[in-house]
């Protein structure tokens, strides 16, 4: 019952930041995020195509990884993958691994156009998916436990998709998820200097913040690899493979 409860707190954050996502690029109108060097951070990214990887941390233990990889897939085509896994050590319980996986498919404008990703838990075999349709405003969701299908379904993105979800899994929402009604975030970047293991490095500061409270503060270099992160919530990312 935890690990399912931890497995819907997840995938609710995930969704609500995709919520974002897809709320800033229908309604540009209602964000400052084009009248700051964003998109240029944004498209080092694509321009290079370096993968990031890097570790979560909580405090001093890391607790996961997540891996970065930009492409350019046509003129008019890009995608941000994304993998990794957590590990999570609920009370009373044995530590538990929920693998991820996905993409985001935008244009050559970096404007949402789908997006996809996959949840595994092992032990009990959960295994979620879920597919993003910003023209269409839909997102569809398959739960299997093991090769049992337990729910598929297709919902608007302005419905209660947490709540469906925990209702499918058996668990109480943790809280709805409501795109529509979501502020859009403030987005700004500067440059700025940080230590990475005793070495000056330059970088982008990227800066996410959610009605003025501050959501994640990520660092990407001039080659347009994420190199370090901090979130409000405690938890950081680190470079996996930094010299």
């Amino acid at each position: 019952m935890l690990y399912r409860a931890a497995m819907i707190g997840i995938v609710a954050f995930w969704l609500v930041m995709m919520g974002l996502l897809v709320r800033l690029e229908t309604h540009p109108e209602d964000t400052d995020i084009l009248d700051v060097p964003v998109p240029y951070v944004m498209r080092l990214m694509f321009r290079h195509g370096q993968t990031s990887f890097l570790t979560v941390n909580d405090q001093s233990t890391q607790i996961g990884t997540i891996y970065l990889r930009p492409a350019t897939t046509g003129s008019n085509s890009r995608a941000m993958n994304f993998s990794g896994g957590l590990t999570l050590q609920l009370p009373a319980q044995p530590s538990q691994r929920i693998n991820y996986t996905g993409a985001i498919d935008m244009d050559a404008a970096l404007r949402v156009r789908d997006f996809h990703a996959a949840f595994t838990l092992r032990q009990p075999p959960y295994h979620l998916s879920l597919k993003g349709d910003s023209a269409a405003n839909s997102l569809t969701y398959d739960l299997r436990l093991g090769s049992r299908s337990v729910a598929s379904h297709t919902l608007p993105m302005d419905s209660h998709i947490a709540a469906a979800l925990a209702q499918d899994l058996g668990v109480q929402a943790p809280f709805p998820i409501i795109p529509a009604n979501i502020t859009p975030p403030s987005i700004t970047s500067r440059e700025a200097d940080i230590d990475l293991h005793g070495e000056q490095v330059e970088v982008y500061q990227v800066s996410i913040a959610e009605a003025a409270t501050p959501v994640i503060d990520f660092y990407v270099t001039q080659l347009g690899q994420v190199v370090s992160a901090k979130t409000s919530f405690g938890y950081s990312l680190s470079p996996e493979d930094w010299p």
